[in-house]
């Protein structure tokens, strides 16, 4: 088998609470590659080469069974191919090989329905697993490549570029809660300038290098406010400028904005809701490289600033829920 290389886990988990949910997709769902058939070893209908046009059923030594139409001796036009494991193609064969429009279904039950090329996928098509996710798009000699869309039985879902089976170029990962990255991948990772946008209204405009937030990046709240930071290997770093709705601005990193507003009521009163976006955006940049200790520290910094009914309150909850699930996990295994 051919196990496929995409690592979506890696693009957009600073978003809520499936982080991982890509990656263990990928450990766990295999994409079958294509069989070749064996040696003939029996024609129940002789179509021998001579003759132009032929039905006929011919048996392989690897236990495959191909059934329909021939063309001087090969498998030409359409046809069912049944294979030793159970595999079932109907569809369209050119000189022996699957080529055209036709469908496969897995004994695990996935199944594939598009079209084909000298016996790989090639061109559109759509792949389906057996837990409900599904890839709609392009195919380049057996592999996700051009345009396509991948939607999880979770909802998760990426629509964009492709390439050797890893989403590259420019495309949008989107959660079931509807936040969303739009920007530029690179082999499943985040790689480029992006933009992510949760539902609470908060924007993030950034650069990411390899996976990870990189270089100068802006918060727009959806208060008016902005804050200008520098981030470096997926963390939080250097001199931070925030930037109230009035235009006026205050120099600081988080902990120094917060120790600000302490003693400012109205201050606290306009700054809290982005407190908390940030210290969201920083928690699940640790959650992003597993160390969900530093992780979990961030989401209760974030707590603090707003109601638990909140939507940003829910996205908190639900991310310290998760990653203490998978700390769990990881303890018993």
């Amino acid at each position: 088998m051919r196990s496929v290389l995409f690592t979506l886990s890696m693009v957009c988990i600073c978003l809520t609470a499936q982080a991982n949910s890509w990656e263990s997709f990928w450990q766990n769902h295999e994409m079958l590659s294509d069989y070749q058939t064996g040696k003939v070893i029996s024609n129940e209908q002789d179509c021998p080469k001579k003759k132009k046009n032929c039905k006929g059923v011919r048996i392989f030594d690897d236990g495959s069974k191909y059934e329909g139409e021939f063309v001087y001796g090969e498998p030409y036009g359409k046809g069912t191919l049944t294979l030793e494991d159970g595999s079932r193609y109907v569809g369209e064969f050119k000189d022996g090989l699957r080529h055209g429009k036709g469908a496969i279904n897995y004994p695990n039950g996935d199944e594939y329905t598009g079209e084909w090329s000298s016996g790989l996928r090639h061109g559109q098509g759509v792949y389906k697993w057996a837990d409900g996710s599904k890839y709609v798009g392009n195919y380049y000699e057996g592999l996700m490549q051009g345009k396509g869309t991948i939607t999880l039985a979770n909802g998760e879902s990426y629509e964009g570029e492709w390439k050797n089976n890893f989403a590259h170029g420019e495309g949008t990962y989107s959660l079931e809660d509807g936040s969303k990255h739009f920007g530029k991948y690179k082999y499943g990772k985040r790689d480029g300038s992006g933009v992510i946008t949760w539902t609470t209204g908060d924007v993030f405009i950034g650069k990411w290098k390899d996976g990870k937030t990189s270089k100068t990046g802006t918060f727009q709240f959806n208060n008016g406010a902005r804050y200008q930071c520098i981030w470096e290997n997926g963390e939080m770093v250097g001199d931070a400028v925030y930037t109230k709705e009035n235009g006026d601005e205050i120099k600081g990193n988080l902990k120094e904005l917060e120790k600000q507003a302490e003693d400012d009521p109205d201050l606290y009163e306009s700054i809290s809701p982005n407190l908390a976006v940030s210290w969201y955006a920083v928690a699940l940049e640790y959650k992003y490289q597993k160390k969900y200790k530093k992780a979990l520290e961030k989401l209760e910094e974030a707590k603090k600033f707003v109601p638990a009914s909140s939507d940003m309150g829910k996205l908190i909850y639900e991310q310290t829920e998760f990653i203490k699930s998978v700390m769990e996990d990881d303890d018993n295994s």
